[in-house]
């Protein structure tokens, strides 16, 4: 292996209890609902868009005005999460084993560019990664592969080389199509939920440090 590419939320950062609060807060701006079901299903892991989509029930809205209602509540979320941010138990522990041991990094996030800032910059943890990707650079969203294999190509690496760490369902589809090792964090859901579809789950990265990743499977 020669690269480690990143989801962003539910994996840097545990964002989703308070993306939860922000689409709940959002949706009840029209007088809609969302449930712990609902969002799994329709929210996790998904692109704003589709979000958006299902928030209208699917009526029709120009790009623009899906945009400036996914601007809307992605601001929401920043101001209600400046305040609790935090990596995820031993992240920087374990980007500062792979910089050493000399792994390139991605993040390959289906959030906007603002919120892919707001997280790298008040972690400080920018310089470890050589590629940052958001979902203004593909045209196909997440479970489509394109932002996988758009990281793989710009770190340089095939499929065989990568291993990419994701939390959702749609992302983990998404890795899965990329052909890369995918290892599930069970931030977002379990273990049996997501053991049918990666190849390895971790709670959070003090389970995976650079030499049991070796082990599992002896790339380094």
């Amino acid at each position: 292996m020669k690269a480690v590419i990143f989801d962003m939320d539910g994996v840097l950062v545990d964002t989703n209890p308070h993306h939860k609060t922000a689409w709940r807060e959002y949706y009840q701006r029209f007088s809609k609902e969302l449930s712990d079901d609902d969002f799994v299903r329709y929210v996790s892991g998904k692109h704003n868009a589709a979000i958006v989509a299902h928030l209208f029930d699917n009526q029709s809205m120009t790009e623009a005005e899906v945009k400036q209602l996914s601007d809307e509540k992605e601001a929401l979320f920043r101001e209600l999460y400046q305040h609790h941010m935090a990596p995820v138990s031993g992240l920087i522990d374990f980007l500062e084993a792979l910089k050493a041991a000399g792994i390139r990094m991605a993040v390959a996030t289906s959030a906007p560019v603002e919120n892919l800032d707001f997280v790298v910059d008040t972690l400080n943890i920018r310089s470890y990664f050589d590629v940052l990707l958001n979902e203004s650079l593909v045209n196909r969203p997440k479970p489509d592969p394109e932002i996988y294999e758009l990281a793989m190509n710009k770190l340089g690496v095939s499929p065989e080389e990568s291993v990419i760490f994701e939390d959702s369902t749609t992302g983990i589809q998404a890795a899965k199509a990329s052909g890369a090792y995918v290892i599930g964090v069970t931030t977002t859901q379990s273990v049996e939920e997501l053991m049918p579809f990666v190849d390895e789950t971790i709670n959070d990265f003090t389970d995976m440090t650079a030499e049991r990743l070796q082990r599992l499977i002896n790339v380094f």
